[in-house]
């Protein structure tokens, strides 16, 4: 990574979403259900806190996921790490450990913070897909000053629906990817926010009318 690259990953990896434990893992699930949704998934089916039993062992896997492609089972782990800072590299060691071990598919690893370099290039060389939880105010720091005073209405109403968090894949250059909410969600959220601001605005056009 460049200077610039690595300034912005650093400053992502410095973001610590504020979430209890119980909501991380309900984020955790809902985020890789609606990933899902959005692929089409076949026989998508979804477990948390699973123990597989293997030759070397017993492994306790945060989230197992399983769906059909091709006329076979393809099977995922995922780990969940609630962090106050950067995942180090040796956390997605051993995830891809445990991926060849239980013979899956795809490594996924959560986190409440970002990855240190070491370990995003150890995921990007390996096929694990790093994903981070962040509070939505992450999403909706731009500027609307000078905005038409409906946009700043819908805008509002919009950030007011949009689930409390956001999920997004991370690359060299830092989490750019939007996981969740999917597509679908959003474009109902923004279907939603209109609905709402124009019926308000009506309502206050004929208030207005009736003083």
């Amino acid at each position: 990574m460049d200077q610039k690259e690595d300034f912005v990953s650093d400053a992502y990896s410095k973001l610590v979403c504020n979430i209890s434990p119980i909501e991380f893992e309900q984020v955790c699930l809902d985020a890789l259900t609606a990933y899902a949704e959005k692929e089409k998934l076949t026989d998508f089916n979804i477990e948390h806190n699973v123990k597989v039993p293997t030759s070397d062992g017993i492994y306790q896997i945060d989230i197992y996921a399983k769906f059909k492609a091709l006329g076979t089972t393809i099977k995922v782990i995922v780990e969940c790490k609630q962090y106050k800072r950067p995942v180090s590299r040796d956390k997605v060691e051993t995830l891809y450990s445990r991926v060849n071990s239980l013979g899956a598919n795809k490594g996924i690893l959560m986190s409440t913070s970002g990855f240190q370099s070491g370990t995003i290039q150890f995921a990007k060389a390996h096929g694990i897909a790093l994903l981070q939880v962040f509070d939505n105010y992450i999403k909706f720091m731009s500027n609307s000053v000078g905005y038409h005073d409906l946009f700043n209405a819908l805008r509002r109403e919009y950030y007011r629906q949009y689930p409390k968090y956001v999920v997004q894949e991370w690359s060299e250059n830092g989490p750019f990817t939007d996981i969740y909410p999917s597509k679908e969600m959003v474009i109902k959220l923004q279907k939603k926010a209109m609905k709402n601001v124009l019926e308000a605005q009506s309502e206050n056009d004929l208030n207005g009318l009736s003083q």
